[in-house]
């Protein structure tokens, strides 16, 4: 049998999952963005906060909103198969092809990615095919996939961030609002400072996993421009707390991913308050994420909506 030209093969990995294919399938997508090794395999860098799918597109924002294309979705199966016109920081017209196929074997799920088309890149294929064989480049990716599968027994508890968040998404869902004071910022605005804030969370949680330089701040979360941007990408008030909701499904992922020595991290934190600097120190990292988010931070915007309702 004639083996195929190894410049052209398809680059092949795997991981064996416990989970049954739905819920590989539901993981690998909806929470993406809550184990894909951001800090070395995103495109942001040290601004990095999130990865997901929406609209058909796969899309990593940073933690000012912006956002990069990794590519647009070809093929939906689940729980069977994602097909993915793979680019990321290029135009559709140099893509390749990334399929995942989650496959029932035994008590589990076998997830397998076989990223092709390079012939698409003509004399550069081979370059091209080279970056993602090696150790660091898919069967790194699954790695993480299969931690981020895990239910850890001693994961964090979340029940009051769970709750502070339906109630703070509840409150915008009811809609009604009235035109924000002098100064104050619009339902629109209240909703994309929270979801940009769970941006910078996840982004703290990314650099936790990966050792890398940890630091949180508030301000870009609260900067009119970057908050604009946010909301008009959005489209609409539904979309806008659509994306908030999934973002805050990240954030308490993420949280539950952290072991206990991870969630005592010490995070220096700078915050402020109507311009003002409240907070500039390290903390430990579960104590601003889990209880100032669940007890101050939420209820606080959660009464903003209902203020401007009045």
């Amino acid at each position: 049998m004639e083996l195929e030209d190894t410049a052209l093969a398809h680059v092949v990995r795997s991981a064996w999952v416990q989970r049954s294919p739905t819920e590989a399938f539901r993981v690998f997508t909806e929470e993406i963005g809550a184990w894909w090794p951001l800090p070395s395999h995103g495109l942001f860098g040290t601004q990095a906060g999130t990865v997901v799918f929406g609209n058909g597109r796969l899309i990593e924002y940073s933690i000012e909103g912006n956002e990069a294309i990794w590519g647009e979705v070809i093929s939906w199966d689940p729980p069977h198969q994602l097909l993915i016109a793979w680019h990321p920081g290029s135009d559709r017209s140099d893509a390749s092809v990334v399929e995942v196929n989650f496959e029932s074997e035994g008590s589990g799920t076998s997830v397998v990615v076989r990223h092709r088309g390079w012939e698409a890149f003509g004399a550069m294929a081979a370059q091209r095919r080279l970056a993602y064989v090696g150790p660091n480049a898919w069967g790194y990716v699954l790695d993480h996939f299969g931690d981020g599968v895990e239910n850890r027994p001693d994961a964090a508890e979340t029940a009051e961030l769970t709750m502070a968040y339906a109630h703070f998404f509840h409150e915008a869902e009811a809609g009604g609002f009235g035109p924000a004071p002098a100064g104050e910022w619009s339902a629109e605005q209240v909703v994309a400072h929270v979801s940009l804030n769970d941006i910078a969370i996840l982004g703290v949680c990314q650099a936790i996993i990966h050792l890398e330089t940890i630091s949180f701040e508030n301000q870009t979360c609260q900067d009119l421009e970057v908050l604009t941007r946010w909301i008009e990408d959005s489209g609409s008030f539904d979309e806008l707390i659509g994306r908030g909701r999934h973002l805050s499904s990240l954030v308490v992922r993420s949280l539950r991913r952290l072991s206990p020595q991870q969630r005592e991290t010490q995070v220096h934190c700078r915050l402020s308050h109507d311009g003002q600097v409240v907070l500039n120190h390290p903390m430990p990292w579960e104590a601003l994420a889990l209880e100032t988010q669940a007890s101050q931070h939420l209820v606080a915007h959660t009464d903003q909506l209902r203020d401007l309702r009045g």
